[in-house]
């Protein structure tokens, strides 16, 4: 009886530690200037992956916060993209992730590159960089409205 009142409490701890973690989700945020769409815990610093423009310029820069530490900062990086049946390269530039220790990769692309087009239909995101790959779910990802934002009039 002992073991099953522990089993039961752990069970009531777990879920309730379980309840009260955020987890990341796509959230679509605009300023006068930029756009922004952000996977990640709202109201917190945890971003797994981001894509930001400024307002009609028609290019957006991909943003990999956690893109590997087997990059070399300071020297270029290729992240490569994969949507559905879409992928596509992208050069990006390395920057210095102390806080997660690692190496953060931005690329900049067109708003017309089809890998967006293709985030739109698909329901997930492969991200390689430097022999590591990432998934970001696509479900609630406001790509059109980011696009919307982005493109140029």
């Amino acid at each position: 009886m002992f073991k099953s009142i522990l089993g039961g409490f752990a069970v009531l701890v777990v879920a309730s530690v379980s309840a009260g973690a955020q987890e990341r989700q796509w959230v679509l945020d605009a300023t006068d200037e930029d756009a922004f769409l952000v996977f990640g815990v709202p109201e917190s610093d945890d971003t797994g992956f981001s894509i930001w423009c400024t307002i009609q310029s028609g290019k957006a820069k991909i943003f990999l916060p956690e893109a590997s530490s087997k990059l070399t900062l300071g020297k270029p990086g290729a992240m490569e993209l994969e949507a559905g049946d879409v992928t596509v390269t992208l050069e990006g530039e390395t920057s210095d992730n102390q806080e997660a220790g690692t190496i953060s990769l931005e690329a900049e692309v067109e708003t017309t590159n089809p890998i967006f087009a293709a985030m739109e239909k698909a329901d997930r995101l492969k991200v390689h960089v430097a022999g590591d790959e990432q998934i970001f779910p696509l479900i609630d990802a406001d790509v059109e409205g980011l696009l919307k934002l982005c493109d140029k009039e």
